[in-house]
């Protein structure tokens, strides 16, 4: 990653006066307060959230002033949301703090407090200076409305509000300590009142007995929309709604006790009525004249919020009853009882319980659990208890009335004072999910037509069989079946016929092998069976073959008898002797495929094994690749540069192509050593190798001032790699490449295959600023579809279409037709091959934007390239 910026001397100047303002309120590691506290409480329920904070930043930490559903006193600054949030002047909203780039590896959202969604008000002194902020956590993300951005923003106003009047406080008690004679204090009690009575959150008015208003402080005025002169001229009336039954109350009870308290309806200067709370006492002056002092406050909002909150609680009990499942709290006490303290009224469906049955023991859920998973859920919950993380888990149940049943589990945890763990969650029924997966599994391992095991599950049983047969000694087989003349009884006959017959064909092969063999459809017509345990010998293990293929030739020949009808087929049998050496599971089907068209060449219906000369084939390409396991290890690959240049002739980049000098072979071509490291997956590694060393020539070009896109070819099985796009994230990271410079070439044939997956990739890399190039367009399968879809950023011409242009006209049509295509899609597009002057005035007069070849640039060592550029 990129060296922080130091900030500049005015951001330090700054920063200095805001932690000199901070200090002058000397609230730092103070005791709670209860007017904080109140106002955190508030937000709390205001905006449904488990945490609610007033924190304070100085130059080395966040400390919490104030906090709701949290632990900790602080943390360090350099993790703190807040140091974001005093950074402006508005509110500042994360709502899913896992995928924002500014918080996504921060340890409160990766670590056991689990922050997903934050919102924070800035504690802004008069004088501009962010103190700290009033912010609400949770751990789930959430959306946070304009409304209540603005609720929260009054309510940190009264958190700034509270500490002008602590620091007033403060300084007020300090002088008071300095001055010891009465009539000073009397004097500072005066001002202290006068501060109250100005800077107070409440209106306040002092009053005749008849009524005539004296004085009102700034909230009063505020509040009623009137000035103070104002106040003073206007009539009880003005002010007071005389109709309100409880105002006849409340002066009834002044009269009687000197002071009362209640609620009554008020009127603004404009005629609006409103709801206040009302605090009034009388009292006499020294020369014994009779006043009242009134205090108000407007509970409009507060009512608002009253009316929420109601709202939210009767939406909670709705959504209680209404989820498909169960809201529940699960508590596991420090002594081991557990017990669920809230259930919703589905816990019936989901234990046929009722919640009073389980609000103090569970113990009638435990015996219902299936005995074989009771250990398993018992285990989960005590690593969520240990950890606090969250717990997942899914076992069954045995229900007097519904049998059998799947339940999930969910919960996020929380240790409570007491030492208990109290999990809020809920538990589902993912019954039919589970029987969904029991199918999409036989699915997925066997054939819908035959119900025989398909492709994958094959590889796996010959994987099996081949790691036995190494430990064993034994020798086994692999036949590979293919039907002779299927294609046309299928053209002919029509898909029903086919389909028929292949069934029967799947069944007479399943009646002749063994009950230890497996019979699998690849597809179409080509059938798979695997015997094991033929011997220790290859002569005997070939007899043995021999005989189990010749009973399947036989069956195979025999009448099939569909629709009253009799239909003839023969099929075609390849046959390969395992183990023979570090063949993989690929090497052996290739090898019976590779005889079973030597089987339908020497006329069909017969059976030819995977032959000497064959096997010398097998042979050079397991040599092959294992000088690449050796010349990875050994670091033989050296990584070269070919330039491109644009329309004007300038180098802008170039494509790093990867060389192979082999101390035996020479120099070996790409063309040779890539299929086969594609093949035995060494392309993976070979490829995060390519990557890693794109990403650390950016850097040092980044370094040097000298940056070009550099362009790498990504192969398919390197690109669907489970961990490819976090493994290329963590290499950009580790390297500090700046991602906007480097390309990606992809095939046509890797955007077309598994299309969704690969646009999810693509778009996950695209995030990051990588950008991809189309390699060799023309050649594959290609589909506008996906290039008007897919985050595609060039179009690479294949020099196929390159060499004979502009002299042969189809090609030329070809070239003008690509580029013509990709303007109007806003690709970038590069002529690979050119190698002439003519090629290249053709190319540069059809659009084309860059150009690469042997005429600009041939291809030469990636670090002399870097060197003349002083990398």
């Amino acid at each position: 990653m990129a060296a922080a910026v130091e900030p500049s001397q005015q951001e330090q100047e700054q920063e200095q006066a805001r932690l000199q303002a901070l200090q002058s309120f000397e609230v730092m590691d103070t005791a709670p307060e209860q007017a904080f506290d109140d106002l955190t409480a508030l937000a709390l329920r205001l905006f449904g959230v488990p945490i609610s904070l007033v924190t304070l930043l100085d130059s080395e930490r966040q400390w919490f002033k104030s906090r709701q559903g949290l632990d900790v006193i602080e943390t360090p600054r350099d993790i703190a949301f807040c140091d974001i949030t005093i950074r402006g002047s508005a509110v500042l909203v994360i709502e899913d703090a896992e995928h924002d780039p500014r918080t996504n590896d921060n340890p409160l959202v990766t670590g056991p407090l689990a922050v997903r969604f934050y919102a924070g008000a800035p504690l802004i002194t008069p004088e501009g200076h962010a103190l700290g902020s009033l912010c609400v956590v949770d751990r789930e993300p959430r959306a946070f409305t304009p409304q209540q951005c603005q609720d929260l923003e009054r309510l940190a106003r009264q958190v700034m509000t509270q500490l002008l009047l602590r620091r007033k406080n403060k300084e007020l008690a300090t002088t008071l300590r300095e001055f010891g004679l009465v009539d000073q204090r009397r004097r500072e009690s005066e001002s202290i009142y006068g501060l109250l009575f100005a800077n107070s959150l409440d209106g306040v008015m002092q009053t005749r007995p008849g009524g005539d208003i004296l004085t009102a402080n700034p909230m009063a005025c505020e509040i009623l929309g009137q000035s103070e002169a104002q106040l003073r001229r206007v009539q009880r009336s003005q002010v007071l709604d005389l109709r309100d039954p409880r105002l006849l109350r409340l002066f009834d009870e002044r009269d009687l006790n000197g002071k009362a308290r209640g609620e009554i309806t008020m009127i603004r200067g404009n005629g609006e009525r409103f709801e206040a709370e009302v605090s009034t006492v009388t009292y006499q002056d020294e020369a014994g004249k009779q006043f009242a002092s009134v205090a108000f406050r407007d509970i409009t909002e507060r009512r608002l919020w009253a009316r929420k909150l109601e709202q939210s609680l009767e939406l909670l009990g709705n959504l209680a009853r209404r989820v498909p499942g169960a809201l529940v709290q699960y508590r596991l006490d420090p002594d081991g009882r557990t017990c669920y303290p809230f259930a919703s009224e589905g816990i019936f469906n989901m234990f046929e319980v009722s919640p009073l049955d389980v609000r103090e023991d569970d113990a009638v859920v435990r015996k219902l659990v299936h005995p074989d998973d009771q250990r398993g859920l018992v285990e989960s919950i005590q690593r969520s208890a240990q950890t606090l993380q969250p717990w997942h888990h899914e076992f069954r149940v045995v229900l007097p009335r519904q049998g059998l049943r799947w339940r999930l589990g969910s919960g996020q945890p929380e240790r409570r004072p007491d030492g208990s763990v109290l999990w809020h969650g809920f538990v589902s029924d993912i019954t039919e999910r589970k029987h969904s997966e029991q199918h999409t599994h036989w699915l997925a391992h066997y054939d819908v037509l035959t119900g025989l095991p398909n492709r994958r599950m094959l590889l796996d049983r010959i994987g099996h069989d081949l790691a036995v047969a190494r430990r064993s000694r034994q020798l086994g087989a692999l036949l590979f079946i293919d039907l002779d003349h299927f294609k046309h009884i299928n053209d002919a006959l029509g898909h029903s016929i086919g389909d028929e017959l292949l069934k029967q064909v799947a069944e007479r092969l399943r009646e002749v092998a063994r009950e230890d063999d497996t019979v699998a459809r690849l597809g179409g017509d080509e059938f798979v069976v695997l015997v094991s345990n033929l011997g220790l010998d290859a002569a005997q293990a070939t007899r043995h073959a021999m005989a189990v293929a010749e009973k399947l030739r036989e069956v195979l020949v025999m009448d099939h008898h569909i629709f009253d009808h009799s239909y003839n087929i023969s099929g075609s049998i390849g046959i390969t002797l395992f183990p023979k050496g570090a063949e993989a599971v690929d090497d052996l089907l290739r090898e019976a495929d590779t005889a079973m068209y030597r089987a339908k060449a020497s006329g069909r219906n017969r059976v030819a094994f995977f032959e000497t000369a064959m096997h010398a084939e097998v042979q050079s390409r397991l040599a092959l690749e294992q000088d690449l396991k050796e010349a990875l290890q050994l670091e033989q690959f050296e990584l070269h540069l070919q330039p491109q240049f644009d329309a004007q002739g300038q180098e802008i980049g170039g494509e790093l192509l990867l060389r192979w000098q082999h101390h035996k072979r020479g120099r070996v071509s790409p063309l040779d050593f890539i299929p086969v490291a594609e093949e035995s997956g060494l392309i993976i590694e070979l490829g995060d190798r390519v990557l890693r060393q794109a990403c650390l020539a950016l850097a040092r070009l980044h370094k040097a001032g000298r940056l070009q896109c550099l362009s790498v070819n990504v192969s398919p099985r390197q690109f669907r790699k489970d961990d490819f796009v976090a493994g290329l994230r963590q290499i950009i990271q580790d390297t500090g490449a700046p991602a906007d410079y480097l390309i990606l070439e992809v095939t046509e044939n890797l955007l077309i295959d598994n299309w969704q997956d690969t646009s999810a990739r693509m778009s996950e890399l695209r995030a990051l600023g990588l950008r991809f190039s189309i390699d060799d367009f023309g050649t594959g399968y290609s589909s506008l579809a996906y290039l008007k879809k897919l985050p595609l950023y060039e179009l690479k011409i294949d020099k196929s279409f390159v060499q004979d242009t502009p002299d042969d006209p189809n090609d030329t049509a070809i070239v003008e037709a690509i580029v013509s295509m990709a303007k109007h899609l806003n690709l970038r597009v590069v002529a690979e091959g050119v190698e002439t002057p003519a090629q290249a005035d053709f190319l540069l007069r059809t659009g084309c934007d860059c150009l690469q070849g042997y005429l600009l640039g041939r291809p030469g060592p990636l670090e002399d390239w870097l060197r003349l550029r002083g990398a």
